[in-house]
């Protein structure tokens, strides 16, 4: 091959190695290995840095950069230590085992502010417990109890609340209760 044995040095004030000749091709350095290779490329006609399996570039993709600036990582990604998010993240689905936790203490005044948002539903299988006020802040918000919901208590504005049907407000061991006489 014509290949240079032995360790290189790259030595100066300011060392430039250049791969390729700036012309519409891909550029390279492929790690042979024993039982598996890897790359680091230029995939030239997408413009994307790549670090993939294989030799030959775009084969099995592990994390690409782009012109724009964005990386992308294709598997699983393993953290030992903090991960710092400037700027947005864009996924299906972001999923955590253990504890997504945000200690920004920027207090909720509206839906689109605080320290955690959502612009969807929020699903909790477990527990839910605040440490201040719960507001709802739109007319008619209902409370629903109940695995089928059967139980509702619906804010009716300039009025108060409205507990549905002739479902009770009960008491004590439910012996005294307060209960609408009609639907």
């Amino acid at each position: 091959d014509g290949g240079i044995s032995g360790d290189v040095s790259l030595i100066g004030t300011t060392p430039t190695f250049t791969i390729g000749d700036a012309g519409a091709e891909d550029a390279a350095l492929v790690f042979d290995g024993n039982a598996q290779d890897f790359y680091i490329a230029l995939d030239d006609s997408a413009d994307d840095l790549i670090i993939g399996l294989g030799a030959a570039v775009g084969t099995t993709p592990m994390l690409s950069f782009t012109e724009a600036k964005a990386a992308a990582f294709t598997g699983a990604v393993t953290m030992a230590t903090t991960l710092g998010v400037t700027g947005a993240v864009t996924s299906a689905a972001l999923t955590a085992s253990g504890i997504l936790k945000t200690d920004d203490a920027t207090e909720a005044t509206s839906t689109t502010d605080g320290s955690l948002q959502t612009d969807g539903g929020l699903s909790v299988v477990k527990d839910a417990v605040f440490g201040d006020d719960v507001k709802l802040l739109s007319d008619s918000s209902v409370i629903a109890f109940g695995a089928d919901g059967d139980t509702t208590l619906t804010h009716t504005d300039g009025t108060g609340l409205t507990l549905n049907s002739t479902n009770k407000l009960c008491f004590n061991d439910a012996s005294q209760f307060v209960q609408g006489s009609s639907a």
